[in-house]
């Protein structure tokens, strides 16, 4: 066999170096791609963790904590470059102070365990701008074959906007539940296994359960048997249909009452769209079904109008089926500052306006009370005081664009389930018509009171007409001695003089008008008051009156007191049955006792006590009676409204009434007023009561009186005392006169009550025309009068006296001087 030839070797070997040096530049090739592949993922990695907000980190557990963190991390901790290896303690430092112990705790107790995995949730303080950050931590833990941790290996996640987002939720859940809570139906949100995942307060007050076991209560329980059938098969087919459907029948209460309740229930959807329950409410109406099978029951031919009233009943329900919509009081809930944070549609309709007019505006700077002189500062202090934790409650007038409007008004706050207040809610009651009914009720009242007098005083009446007939039939005799004579005229006119107070006191009384308060001696009105009702309670029953202390001033409404006094004097003589003693006093206390849970209320006040010997009054009713249309009399015998009147004018006159009885012995009512100064006295006062008739002395009077009988006798009467009168039947007349000469005449006496233009309207135009012309009126009663006073003018009251008309004509006279002729 041939060696190979020597000169072969060089060649073979080369081939070789060639092809290994091609093999070798091939793996470098593999190698860089390799290395720029892994570079550009590693580039790619770390731009989805600056996306995601992901950071690397490493802890080497074997010797102490010895930390590495990747360029993710420290852009999410807010770290610089050289803190890549923080310490510990650098660590702890920026965790918020509320999460640090329970943080550092898991961390140890992690550490210390036997588990591989690691999460924690806390809160950081990031160093480079003061931002709180909430991290999330998932990491894995490298045990040695002991369990010894080695080394923990995680990321941290930025996730502050999922938690931000959670509290959102979370804070607009427990809104939900305050408003439902608040809400006066039951409101349920059900699963689809028919058991509630929600129920509010009005749900559980009707079944009288805590919430664990109302909202597994079956339903069935508590429904009426007679409907129980009907209403499983309405149920299932309503839940079937997913679509709202509505359910009517009766439920037992808690305290054991059977209730009709319709309840409306709407499907509920997740976001997917799919179905995942139902949410209801229900809304008891039981009168309205009541009232429905009695006007059934008494006449058929009402089921169309029946039927009319339930489709009304079922619209408005319709538009109040929202959770907060379903009351009729002006409801708002306003956050920690005052921000208006809901309204409902009744509130928003009293301003006639949106939601968005108001949300989030402070709640004082609204329309409800921008039209209001100084109503926005009284509620921000309200509110101010409601955030301490006392509940504000007041009656307040509001103006609003839909009018002027008068409020029950009440603010409350509202706690989280810590007791920290979280907001506060405003509730509005209008009482506009309420007020006008007490004023229109008040009126009835006194009506009444006057209807009561109505015989006393045509007894007294008749008494005076009976004096003064006998009278005038003696004058009549020609043989009568001058000395009866003058006794009868003296008679006659004494007899004048007190049908005139006593019709004085009456149209004083019966005046309708509102509360006027004015100084007045309460001892002497309740002597007036004493003979007003003395025909009015009977022979039988004895009127003491005892003032103990003579010139004891208040300030109220004479007329409200008159009928508060009479009221108590009609029921203790109707407590009496005709018979038996009836005691008014007047005295001064230094105080008004406590009285309805109210305490003691010290000061000068003055107390008109009325004690009678009746039957008294059953304590069960002592509580009661002074509420309105209360009565314990046969039907028609009373209309109930006697103490509430006398109850509303005390507490109206700053004070309050008291009442004390033993069942079968008799009652005490005692009304207390505030103690007022004694007025000045006027001047008038110290006139002489009967004064020498003064010579007119030739001055011109016009008389404008429509009725001829008294026009011919205040012409005459005129003439007697010398002046000069022309008289004319009405406004228009004199008017006239004046026109052609307005210095033809140098006063007019006008009466009041005239056809077309009255004696107060003829004064006002002969003031504006003629300034210098005085004018003196006169009139029996006139609502004029005593609703706009005399607006200056001089007034004589019918009937008058000689003396008095001679005295008023010339003061009229001396203080309007008639210009020179």
């Amino acid at each position: 066999m041939n060696s190979p030839d020597a000169s072969d070797h060089p060649t073979a070997e080369t081939a070789a170096a060639a092809e290994l040096r091609q093999h070798l530049e091939e793996v470098a090739r593999d190698r860089d791609q390799a290395y720029r592949a892994l570079q550009e993922r590693e580039a790619e990695l770390a731009r989805i963790q600056q996306i995601g907000r992901v950071g690397g980190m490493e802890v080497d557990l074997r010797e102490g904590f010895r930390n590495r963190r990747s360029p993710e991390y420290l852009m999410i901790h807010g770290l610089p470059p050289e803190a890549e290896h923080e310490t510990h303690q650098d660590w702890l430092r920026r965790i918020h102070p509320e999460d640090r112990v329970q943080a550092e705790r898991r961390f140890i107790d992690a550490i210390k365990s036997k588990d591989d995995d690691y999460t924690a949730e806390y809160r950081i303080i990031r160093p480079n701008d003061g931002e709180m950050r909430w991290i999330r931590v998932v990491a894995r833990i490298d045990r040695d074959r002991n369990g010894r941790a080695l080394r923990l290996v995680g990321a941290h996640i930025d996730v502050t906007d999922q938690m931000l987002a959670q509290e959102t939720l979370r804070e607009s859940e427990q809104r939900f539940r305050l408003i439902a809570n608040s809400a006066p139906v039951p409101i349920w949100v059900t699963k689809l296994d028919r058991t509630r995942s929600f129920a509010n307060q009005a749900y559980l007050d009707f079944l009288g359960m805590p919430f664990e076991e109302a909202i597994v209560f079956d339903w069935r329980k508590v429904l009426h048997p007679d409907d129980l059938e009907r209403i499983v098969m309405e149920s299932m087919s309503g839940e079937a249909s997913l679509q709202p459907f509505v359910l009517e029948a009766r439920y037992r209460r808690a305290d054991g009452e059977w209730r009709w309740l319709r309840s409306e229930s709407q499907p509920r959807w997740d976001a997917t769209g799919r179905h995942i329950g139902f949410i209801g409410v229900a809304h008891d109406v039981t009168v309205a079904k009541q009232a429905e099978i009695e006007l059934r029951r008494v006449n058929e031919t009402l089921e169309q109008r029946i039927r009319e009233r339930t489709a009304q009943l079922q619209s408005n329900e319709a538009r109040m089926r929202a959770i907060f919509e379903t009351s009729n009081q002006y409801q708002c809930i306003l956050d920690i500052e005052g921000r208006v944070l809901h309204a409902n549609k009744i509130a928003l309709a009293g301003i006639r306006s949106g939601a968005a007019a108001v949300i989030g505006k402070p709640f004082w700077d609204t329309p409800w009370f921008g039209g209001t002189e100084g109503m926005p500062d009284q509620i921000r202090a309200a509110f101010a005081s409601v955030l301490q934790g006392a509940p504000f409650r007041t009656e307040m007038r509001l103006q609003l664009p839909i009018g002027e409007r008068h409020f029950e008004f009440a603010m409350r706050p509202l706690h989280d389930q810590h007791g920290a207040t979280t907001g506060v809610i405003t509730e509005a009651v209008d009482i506009t018509e309420r007020i006008q009914g007490e004023e229109v009720l008040r009126q009835a009242q006194k009506m009444e009171a006057v209807g009561q007098l109505t015989g006393g005083v045509a007894h007294d009446f008749n008494n005076l007409l009976t004096i003064i007939r006998s009278a005038t039939d003696f004058l009549r005799r020609r043989d009568l001695p001058e000395e009866r004579r003058r006794r009868y005229v003296d008679a006659i006119s004494e007899t004048v003089e007190r049908a005139s107070k006593l019709t004085a006191q009456l149209l004083a009384f019966a005046r309708r008008q509102p509360l006027t308060p004015q100084v007045f001696d309460v001892g002497e009105q309740v002597e007036s008051v004493a003979q007003l009702i003395r025909p009015l309670v009977g022979g039988r029953i004895q009127i003491d009156v005892e003032v103990e202390c003579p010139g004891v001033f208040t300030l109220a409404d004479i007329a409200q007191f008159q009928t508060a006094v009479i009221n108590l004097a009609v029921n203790a003589r109707d407590a009496m049955d005709g018979g038996g003693r009836l005691a008014i006093g007047v005295r001064k206390v230094d105080a008004i006792p406590a009285l309805r849970g109210q305490p003691a209320r010290p000061g000068a006040y003055m107390a008109v006590s009325v004690t009678d010997t009746g039957t008294g009054i059953a304590p069960e009713h002592l509580t009661a009676i002074f509420e309105p249309f209360f009565t314990t009399k046969e039907v028609g015998k009373g209309t109930g409204l006697g103490l509430s009147q006398a109850f509303g004018f005390a507490k109206q006159s700053e004070g309050d009434i008291a009442v004390s009885s033993r069942l079968g012995l008799g009652a005490t009512f005692t009304i207390y007023l505030p103690e007022a100064a004694k007025p000045p006295p006027q001047a008038h006062a110290t006139a002489a009561r009967y004064e020498p008739a003064t010579i007119g002395r030739g001055y011109r009077v016009l008389v404008v009186e429509d009725n001829d009988e008294v026009g011919r006798f205040s012409t005459e009467l005129l003439e007697d005392l010398g002046y000069v009168v022309r008289r004319v039947a009405s406004a228009t007349d004199a008017l006239t006169i004046l026109a052609e000469d307005e210095f033809a005449v140098d006063l007019v006496f006008s009466d009041v009550i005239m056809p077309g233009i009255n004696g107060l309207e003829l004064a006002g135009l002969i003031r504006d025309r003629y300034p210098g012309l005085p004018v003196v009126l006169t009139s029996g009663y006139s609502h004029v009068l005593a609703e706009n006073a005399h607006h200056g003018f001089e007034l004589i009251k019918k009937p008058y006296s000689v003396e008095s008309l001679s005295r008023i004509l010339r003061k009229a006279m001396a203080d309007k001087a008639p210009l020179p002729r």
